[in-house]
């Protein structure tokens, strides 16, 4: 008995599949990557502007680290300090069905206790 025929259907079945689930994966790796380069590298700068913050520095820092910083939200009092930012990461593959770009935010606040910080 020929088989050719259903190995071929079932080969044409999978493939579409098989690169969506690549291109879901590939995409959500980099809303995870800048997510996570966005919330290290405010932590990152919480930790040292400890003394000396101001806006100017903070946008500054992120500046250098290539963080866009349009709706960057900085509120500093007495002993924390609070970093909103949000940015937009242009998609790979999720351009294919309609997907432009994804949002990147982080909110954070760094309560400062003597030479410790914590986060909230």
């Amino acid at each position: 008995m020929n088989k050719h025929g259903q190995t071929l259907v079932l080969f044409v079945v999978l493939i579409p599949i098989l690169l969506g689930f690549t291109a879901f994966i590939i995409d959500m790796g980099l809303i995870i990557s800048k997510t996570v380069e966005l919330k290290e590298v405010s932590k990152t700068i919480l930790e040292n502007v400890k003394n000396n913050a101001s806006d100017e520095k903070i946008r500054e820092l992120f500046l250098k680290n290539d963080i866009p910083v349009e709706q960057l939200d900085v509120v500093i009092e007495k002993n924390q300090i609070h970093i909103f930012n949000e940015y937009e990461v242009d998609s790979i593959f999720g351009a294919v069905i309609g997907i432009k770009d994804y949002d990147i935010r982080v909110d954070i606040t760094g309560i400062y206790n003597g030479d410790k910080v914590t986060f909230e």
